[in-house]
């Protein structure tokens, strides 16, 4: 199956919109600020210090991260399926992009240079996984939606996988994703809050 023109544009495509997302996100921040930030108490010193004294049932967090991480999945999966797979997967990109350049932004904002430490340290060690995993699922939700509507986008030759190895593939794929998001939930649940604790000693 002859997918890597099409993967090579469409990773271009989704890199731009969550670029732009970025972009998008930190225009947000800046221009409605009074409402964002000191309406909601996004980051506020207050937040910052509750978590700095309260105690982390790591095991009972890993069964609540497990749950948000693996339901976007699934939701994104579900709507693969449908008409609406591609779109899901735009919105997606646009999301990420938009919810990250607000959160650097408000961080920024609120502790200038220690705010860039702040955010580094709440997205590691679990966003050298999760990133790539975001990049990937967006990647074949396009892909399986594709499979089932849009065939003809694949460009299969003579050599090409009929459409259902490739959703047979698709399957096996997910569950792969499946499997190293639980890898990056336990680095989310186990690791980070020790790291953002002993940051938080400096604030």
């Amino acid at each position: 199956m002859r997918l890597k023109p099409m993967e090579s544009r469409y990773n271009r495509l989704i890199s731009r919109i969550m670029i732009i997302g970025f972009v998008v996100g930190i225009l947000i921040m800046n221009i409605g600020k009074k409402i964002l930030l000191e309406n909601t108490g996004l980051l506020s010193e207050y937040t910052l210090y509750d978590m700095k004294y309260s105690a982390i049932d790591s095991n009972a967090f890993f069964v609540y991260v497990l749950q948000k991480r693996i339901g976007v999945m699934l939701v994104l999966a579900v709507l693969s399926t449908t008409w609406l797979g591609m779109a899901a997967a735009w919105t997606g990109a646009a999301w990420l992009g938009i919810s990250f350049g607000m959160l650097v932004m408000a961080s920024l904002l609120r502790y200038g240079l220690k705010g860039i430490l702040l955010v580094g340290t709440g997205v590691f060690p679990q966003a050298l996984i999760y990133f790539p995993v975001a990049l990937f699922m967006l990647q074949w939700s396009y892909e399986f939606c594709s499979a089932i509507y849009y065939p003809e986008r694949l460009q299969m030759g003579k050599e090409s996988f009929g459409k259902n190895q490739l959703l047979r593939k698709k399957m096996i794929q997910f569950l792969f994703l499946l499997g190293v998001v639980i890898i990056g939930c336990i680095l989310e649940s186990y690791v980070n809050p020790t790291l953002v604790l002993n940051l938080l000693k400096i604030f």
